[in-house]
């Protein structure tokens, strides 16, 4: 009699998450013997934040004692048009001449999973750590508004207002990535997706919230999905060599 067809059950939900966090155990306990000690640095630029008018730029710099593990630091300016977010043009259609200022600033602790060999850290990575980001924005509304007529006499004018919104927004992500070198020179790339969460706070003269109109939005809150790319250099391959003495 041939055996009863078996049906594997439905992969857990957790199963991206748990995979996640086998590696960082995995890192934990990796040791420093596959990549040497540099004690290297680095700076990377992220392109994909210049639709939104933000400007990435990101320090690393790899632990003596633990040469698979390193710290980055991200500091990050808003300023310029805001773009259109997840569609937030349409969300918004009666907002005008948007534009956006901020800061932020990103920490993280990287381990280096798989190592490569480079003259700084390269390799499979999985990294997290928290963020910050504060955003003033700035757009105009068709309203009623008070003007002074002759005479100083008020009266009121329907035409463009100008609007502001304060957003100020923290959370954060676990990321898993792959940087490495593109030859010949000290330039690399860094490939990155993951998981992350945010809370938003938001003031604004109009009732409502302007910008959460999806996880790209600067508003938004909850559950989101970083991914993109770096271009960066090694700042140690830059120094240059002391000459040899006879």
């Amino acid at each position: 009699m041939a055996a009863p067809l078996q049906i594997c059950p439905p992969a857990p939900r957790w199963g991206g998450l748990w995979l996640a966090l086998a590696l960082l155990s995995f890192s934990l306990r990796a040791g420093g013997q596959n990549l040497p000690v540099l004690n290297a640095s680095s700076l990377k630029f992220a392109p994909q934040h210049v639709v939104m008018s933000g400007y990435w730029l990101e320090v690393e710099h790899q632990r003596a004692r633990h040469p698979q593990q390193s710290l980055t630091l991200t500091p990050q300016l808003y300023y310029g048009p805001t773009g259109r977010p997840d569609g937030a043009r349409s969300a918004n259609p009666l907002n005008e001449d948007e534009s956006v200022r901020g800061f932020g600033v990103q920490g993280q602790h990287r381990f280096y999973v798989v190592p490569a060999r480079a003259a700084f850290p390269a390799g499979l990575y999985v990294s997290y750590g928290p963020h910050f980001q504060h955003f003033l924005m700035t757009f105009h509304r068709s309203s009623w508004r008070e003007i002074q007529g002759p005479g100083n006499l008020p009266y009121y004018e329907y035409g463009p207002v100008r609007f502001t919104e304060k957003i100020i927004r923290y959370g954060g992500s676990m990321q898993v990535g792959y940087q490495a070198p593109l030859p010949p020179g000290p330039v690399f790339i860094d490939l990155f997706m993951g998981l992350g969460w945010r809370q938003s706070h938001s003031n604004s003269a109009i009732e409502g919230r302007q910008y959460r109109s999806g996880s790209s939005n600067y508003g938004h809150q909850g559950f989101y999905f970083p991914a993109g790319v770096k271009i960066g250099v090694a700042l140690s391959a830059l120094r240059p060599r002391p000459s040899a003495t006879m």
